[in-house]
């Protein structure tokens, strides 16, 4: 695949929870952003045929593979958006904001980086200590990585495949979130006594802030995802309350 728009740096986007990847040209695979995300059947990226399609094609924002290594049909940031938007007003809203946000977390992931190395220099051979010894505290760790909110990262990592909710015997969640038992046998993580400050019971080695460094991008991208989802919740909870004359609505009460 040749095209202009080469940039190996971009971050992950997050669509519906969903996790989009770039490739090493700095496109996405509109193939697979259809197909995970079960877009109308009518409207899958090679039936796209209209004035802004051929102009993209022109410019190689939009490309079809059809064989080698990577077969399908990809797209710049710029060819993305627009096939959102021939997809449906509210996907267009949905891609759009998603790239916000990778941008929004790939300035204050810089400037984050920025800050912790002027501030943590000297601690840089203490916490490298910590780690090989009796291991680093979750919010230490993230510190470390350039995970700005420890506890919406740990919520995040949750609905993947390393970590889990602990429930009770009743199948509650007890509001902890650990490791599942590969991490704490291939030492990226060490379980300790839940007392002296060592809420989550357990704590990072070097192999697993080593893992967490890599998947920092990911993680960021994924928390400013929900807390957009959130505050729109939040909005259109208060926006039900509201009547045609803009009086909020109290709750009624049992």
């Amino acid at each position: 695949m040749n095209v202009t728009n080469n940039n190996t740096d971009l971050l992950p986007i997050v669509i519906e929870g969903k996790i989009f990847k770039p490739n090493e040209a700095g496109m996405w695979s509109l193939n697979a952003i259809h197909q995970t995300l079960a877009l109308d059947p009518a409207k899958i990226a090679s039936k796209w045929n209209n004035e802004i399609r051929t102009a993209l094609d022109q410019r190689r924002n939009f490309v079809i593979e059809r064989g080698g290594a990577n077969p399908g049909t990809w797209a710049t940031e710029a060819g993305t958006i627009a096939y959102a938007m021939w997809v449906s007003p509210d996907f267009y809203l949905m891609v759009v904001c998603a790239f916000i946000a990778m941008r929004n977390s790939a300035v204050r992931e810089l400037r984050h980086k920025d800050a912790l190395l002027d501030a943590n220099m000297p601690k840089a051979s203490t916490l490298d200590m910590k780690a090989r010894g009796a291991g680093l505290t979750w919010t230490e760790s993230c510190r470390v990585a350039g995970i700005q909110q420890p506890r919406l990262a740990l919520e995040f990592l949750a609905k993947g495949p390393m970590f889990f909710h602990v429930c009770d015997d009743f199948g509650g969640r007890t509001g902890q979130i650990q490791p599942k038992q590969q991490g704490f046998t291939s030492g990226a993580f060490v379980k300790v006594s839940s007392n002296f400050g060592n809420r989550e019971g357990w704590r990072v080695k070097p192999r697993g802030l080593d893992w967490l460094r890599a998947q920092t991008e990911i993680i960021n991208v994924g928390v400013a995802e929900a807390k957009a989802v959130q505050v729109k919740a939040k909005k259109a909870a208060q926006a039900s309350r509201v009547d045609r004359w803009g009086r909020v609505a109290k709750a009624v009460t049992q």
